[in-house]
């Protein structure tokens, strides 16, 4: 798996051989940053379900300011902590073995804020459904944030209870789905 753009381009991570990570495709990679476009630049990411980091190491090689990688498999944050230190990222990039919901509420309770948040749990595990409902996520969100999800075609999209997030964008991908939402303080 490469580094697709950025400062860092080209540069292979490295991976947890095991069928429990699903990797993020390079095209549905290049397509998620497309859309994101300048708001990377000088994001503060949170990277959830993070698997070898492949997402937030690619945010901060395209400028993010730093990245936070969650994952609950302490294996994926030796590997995690590994590219980040392989590529000089370590000062940008924080790796945390701690389950994604919980490290909501942590980081609401530390009144931490994020400009992106990816969002890419395992298939069909009712996880997604779990986060995107999670009443504490709104508190973590700058104004204007946006959560990027990756889900699989076969599942729908679940509504979340935030009525601050709005669907912006839905893009299919073979199996993978990009859902791209706007977190917005002034919606009603």
């Amino acid at each position: 798996m490469r580094i697709i753009a950025g400062d860092n381009k080209g540069a292979i991570l490295e991976t947890i051989p095991s069928r429990k990570t699903r990797p993020t495709l390079g095209r549905v990679k290049e397509a998620l940053f497309s859309m994101l476009g300048d708001k990377v630049i000088d994001a503060e990411v949170l990277d959830l379900f993070a698997g070898s980091g492949s997402l937030g190491i690619e945010a901060l090689s395209r400028g993010a300011k730093n990245v936070v990688f969650i994952d609950n498999n302490p294996r994926c944050v030796r590997v995690i902590r590994k590219n980040l230190n392989k590529f000089g990222l370590d000062v940008k990039g924080s790796a945390y073995v701690r389950d994604a919901y919980k490290a909501i509420n942590y980081f609401a309770g530390k009144n931490k804020k994020f400009d992106i948040v990816l969002i890419d749990p395992p298939y069909n595990t009712g996880k997604l459904e779990e986060i995107i409902n999670n009443p504490r996520l709104k508190d973590i969100l700058n104004s204007e944030a946006v959560l990027v999800i990756e889900h699989s075609k076969r599942n729908t999209l679940p509504c979340s209870d935030i009525k601050e997030l709005c669907l912006v964008k839905s893009r299919r991908y073979g199996d993978t789905v990009l859902a791209i939402y706007e977190f917005n303080l002034l919606t009603k």
